[in-house]
């Protein structure tokens, strides 16, 4: 590159000064060729970044929307395990209730056969009557402890409020309970 002040200094003859300003000029015309190109990349630089905000807020809201319905969904699939948690419990105990029913239901076919066997009863008996046999809710029970246990077990299956409850059921579950409850504590 050219100094230009010792260019200056050493030209002595008017063509080298008219040299020298000519050639300033096309360096001033260049410097400003540059400024306006270089002004020109900033703005267009300006621009891109406007352009890359706008798409990264976009993004951000996109994301925010993505994370709530994925935080939606997992709610949503909570609620479905905790309903078929429930469905399976309620299906356990409902299991449980048909297992003792159909006990009772062999029980009392077996006293039916045995009354069969026996000969020819009184047609009309109720469980005041004694036709009643203690033994059939609280089979196996050998304890107070055991006695009390079964005793809630049943008033669960059987109480009216419940689905498959029955009064009659209850009252008799109630009588041989207190029958029993009498043995228990004499003893």
């Amino acid at each position: 590159m050219l100094d230009f002040d010792e260019e200056l200094m050493k030209a002595e003859a008017p063509d080298d000064i008219k040299k020298m300003k000519t050639w300033m000029f096309q360096e001033q015309v260049r410097i400003q060729a540059k400024r306006d190109e270089l002004q020109e990349l900033n703005r267009e630089l300006q621009d891109l970044k406007r352009k890359l905000e706008r798409e990264k807020n976009a993004l951000e809201v996109r994301e925010k929307i993505i994370k709530k319905r994925f935080d939606d969904n997992e709610i949503f699939i909570a609620k479905k395990q905790k309903i078929i948690e429930d469905a399976y419990q309620q299906l356990a105990l409902d299991r449980k209730a048909l297992e003792c029913e159909r006990l009772n239901f062999e029980h009392e076919k077996s006293k039916y056969r045995r009354q069969k066997m026996s000969g020819p009863k009184p047609v009309h008996q109720s469980y005041e009557s004694g036709a009643y046999d203690c033994t059939s809710f609280f089979r196996g029970v050998d304890n107070d402890m055991a006695l009390r246990k079964r005793y809630k077990e049943l008033l669960k299956i059987f109480h009216p409020d419940n689905k498959c409850g029955d009064t009659k059921t209850l009252l008799l579950i109630q009588t041989e309970y207190e029958n029993l409850k009498s043995r228990y504590y004499e003893s």
